[in-house]
């Protein structure tokens, strides 16, 4: 059933790959445990799961924090400036690679916010100081250690 689905949807795309609202490229259906088609949509990256509760309760969570904590959607704002960075800059994001998975980094993201007892974050630039400067000090090897406290220099001026 879901394996039928899946491949159903990844035809849909492969034959809507020239309308001209949307750009549809590089459609690839996964054949793993969990299914998965693959594609980009106007040159963004997206992934398509089937049977995937735990991503939706995830997503239910993380909206229900970003409700409590306000502030203009402090942390929704803070997710996506900091997964820009990590994806494109740092390039400390991408389980599949063996790096930081957005779960593990979204759950950073809320420790910082949660952690700043004062109310003075008041941006994603503020959490992603914060954030960097706080995990740089952590005992991680590697990459990620490496990436933070470069950043965390980055933002103190050193």
């Amino acid at each position: 059933m879901e394996e039928n689905l899946a491949r159903y949807i990844c035809s849909i795309l492969q034959d809507n790959q020239q309308n001209s609202e949307v750009l549809v490229q590089d459609v690839q259906y996964i054949r793993a445990q969990v299914k998965i088609v693959k594609c980009t949509v106007n040159d963004i990256p997206v992934d398509i799961s089937f049977n995937q509760t735990a991503g939706l309760s995830a997503l239910c969570f993380l909206e229900k924090v970003d409700q409590l904590i306000g502030k203009d959607h402090l942390f929704k704002r803070s997710i996506i400036l900091i997964k820009a960075w990590c994806y494109y800059e740092s390039r400390i994001l991408g389980a599949h690679h063996g790096l930081l998975s957005t779960y593990a980094l979204e759950t950073m993201i809320l420790y910082t916010i949660n952690y700043d007892k004062c109310g003075i974050l008041f941006g994603g630039i503020c959490v992603c100081g914060k954030s960097t400067a706080k995990f740089s000090d952590a005992i991680y090897k590697g990459l990620f250690c490496g990436a933070c406290k470069s950043a965390a220099n980055s933002f103190s001026g050193a």
